[in-house]
């Protein structure tokens, strides 16, 4: 079902179409007790619940902020800024390009919105200063990915809501998701500053004066990301609270402090915003309905145990996992993605030991990539649009990034310490060993009383003291029976006579029947 769902993504027919279509056939055809309309009331109660789960609310409010500021002056503020810091390095208009793309990313939380706003303005100064088109594409293009790994972001609240194996608190998977995400704007600006020292590319003196002056623009636009994430890490806000505190931010310094919006804008800003909700709710019914057939017939576990019987270990079933995911992110969206594959792979993920969360960030930081990978990869169109150019350049652009980006999942997957082990070190827990680097060889011990496989192996082999120890064979089935009359006997001589067992009572009653089946066999003996 998985693979017709993917194939007709890949012919671009509507996602939730498909996901409907699917789960209603599924439920029909394949499951039982399914056959009339009233049986899928269950399904429509599931959809009833759904709206009362709170991380929605959090999805609607951060979309209407990212909106409010994707149109305000937050980015240019957020451009200069990241110029006066880190203009003078070498390679430093390209990093300050990446610092703009990590401090609007922790702002908007949208990819889209992060490659226009920070792109459209970079994009060309970058190419004025000797550096080759190919690579400023393709940096601001993989930069702008930032968007849904840096919180807040989109699908790290939809991942708590579609992973139903176990309870995930969104605030730590906002933690989470911060460190792999400084990694891989480190991994970008290294390849910035290489990309200076090669051609030689003119850099910009480092002056207090601006700095204090970029630092005074945009002290509203900085004071964001430390509000919002700081209330949620310090405790103070829940997501939910923090994502309604950040659209009254963002009106407030919009309106009132920078006055780039007038109260005009706010219908459009809302219209925008209720356009992209309801296409995502509509995929998310769809998705939940076919979630549920694969929660009835218990796919998941199926598949964890198929999967489990190759023995691949926790490390091996990553590497599959980020294998297939990469193919998955060419040929579906990230939200597409993330409802038709989590309720596959994350009660897999749990069976293993997995931590959830650092699952959900190895998974997010997988359908990334896939923002930058034909054939419908989301950045690829934007940047085709936004630095008019083919679709063959901006892929060609984005390959050098790709690769980086793959170095750094490698490391996000198996250093558990830049995902989970950042985000309780933030939050002042006790930071797990939440990903086991070596595969489990020894074989699991056994619960009390109950023999392990070699246990068994070993006493049919003789090895346990019985008649083929000496031989070193496999007892017959005759052998077998007469050790298990042995064993019977000894039993008998162990526990003694039974009126130490039953008592006197049980005994008495014993000693009638056995009268009475005496009597009874001697009536039968005597001739008629």
């Amino acid at each position: 079902v998985a693979a017709i769902i993917l194939a007709g993504a890949l012919v671009g027919s509507p996602l939730f179409v498909l996901l409907a279509a699917a789960a209603i056939s599924c439920f029909y055809f394949l499951a039982e007790g399914y056959t009339t309309i009233a049986s899928f009331q269950g399904i429509v109660v599931r959809f009833g619940d759904l709206g009362e789960k709170e991380p929605l609310l959090a999805i609607v409010f951060f979309m209407l902020s990212g909106t409010i500021m994707a149109r305000g002056e937050i980015s240019s503020r957020l451009v200069e800024l990241s110029r006066a810091l880190v203009g003078w390095m070498p390679g430093g208009l390209p990093v300050s390009a990446v610092l703009a793309c990590t401090l609007f990313a922790s702002i908007s939380g949208s990819t889209p919105a992060t490659v226009v706003a920070i792109g459209g303005m970079l994009g060309p100064t970058l190419i004025k200063q000797g550096y080759p088109e190919r690579f400023s594409h393709g940096l601001l293009m993989s930069a702008g990915s930032l968007g849904v790994l840096i919180p807040p972001s989109i699908p790290m609240i939809l991942y708590p809501i579609i992973n139903q194996t176990e309870f995930i608190e969104v605030e730590r998977l906002f933690a989470a998701g911060l460190g792999p995400g400084l990694l891989l704007a480190a991994i970008f600006a290294t390849q910035s500053v290489i990309q200076g020292v090669r051609n030689k590319a003119p850099t910009e003196p480092f002056e207090i004066a601006r700095v204090k002056s970029a630092l005074m623009n945009g002290f509203w636009a900085l004071l964001f990301p430390v509000t919002i994430l700081g209330g949620i890490y310090g405790g103070i806000l829940t997501a939910v609270e923090a994502s309604a505190f950040s659209v009254v931010y963002a009106l407030i310094v919009e309106l009132f402090i920078h006055r780039a919006l007038k109260l005009a804008d706010l219908p459009s800003i809302i219209k925008e915003t209720t356009l992209l909700l309801g296409s995502l709710l509509v995929i998310m019914v769809s998705a939940f309905a076919f979630t549920e057939y694969l929660s009835a017939e218990q796919v998941p576990n199926a598949l964890a145990e198929w999967i489990q019987s190759f023995d691949l270990g926790p490390i091996g079933f990553l590497l599959a996992v980020n294998l297939l995911l990469l193919f998955v992110g060419m040929a579906m969206d990230m939200l597409s993605a993330m409802f038709v594959f989590i309720p596959l792979f994350a009660p897999i993920a749990s069976s293993f030991g997995i931590d959830p969360v650092h699952f959900g960030i190895i998974f997010i930081v997988n359908l990334e990539i896939g923002y930058l990978t034909p054939p419908v990869g989301l950045n690829l169109f934007v940047g085709s649009s936004l630095f008019k150019r083919s679709i063959g350049h901006v892929i060609r652009s984005v390959v050098p990034f790709i690769g980086a980006m793959f170095i750094g999942l490698m490391i996000i997957t198996y250093v558990p310490a830049f995902s989970v082990g950042f985000a309780d070190f933030l939050l002042g827990r006790e930071v797990p060993e939440s990903v086991p680097l070596e595969d489990a060889a020894d074989t699991p011990e056994a619960p009390p009383g109950v023999m392990s496989i070699e246990e068994m192996m070993r006493e049919a082999m003789g090895e346990g003291g019985g008649e083929g120890a000496s031989s070193g064979r496999v007892m017959s089935i005759e052998e077998m029976m007469r050790e298990a009359e042995e064993s019977l006997e000894a039993d008998d001589d162990l526990f003694g006579d039974e009126d130490d067992l039953f008592g006197d009572e049980d005994a008495s009653d014993a000693e009638e029947n056995t009268d009475a089946d005496a009597g009874q066999n001697a009536d039968e003996s005597a001739p008629e």
